[in-house]
């Protein structure tokens, strides 16, 4: 896949709400992620699952108590693919 196609696949809005918050915070769960991004759990999941099949963020699943508590941060080719993506659409003044 060329660079240019993950680019055109993270302007669909919610992976390029999650991948940016992620960008701006060393972890974060699902709850935070529902609640700073606005998505939905279900839409955070298939973003995740999106970002995570191409090596952007890295997922972490741990336990709290009785209950399952996933944990996600961007990976470094993840930042850099974020900010190249700003950075070009700053220069068409999109952003």
């Amino acid at each position: 896949m060329t660079e240019a196609a993950t680019e055109r696949e993270l302007l669909v809005l919610p992976r390029f709400k999650v991948l940016g918050f992620l960008c701006q915070v060393d972890e974060s769960d699902y709850r935070s992620l529902e609640e700073f991004t606005g998505l939905s759990i279900p839409d955070i999941s298939k973003a995740v699952g999106f970002l995570d099949d191409r090596s952007l963020v890295q997922v972490r699943k741990e336990r709290i108590g009785r209950y399952a508590h996933t944990v996600v941060r961007a990976t470094p080719l993840g930042v850099r693919t974020f900010r190249n993506l700003l950075d070009g659409l700053r220069k068409y003044g999109i952003s």
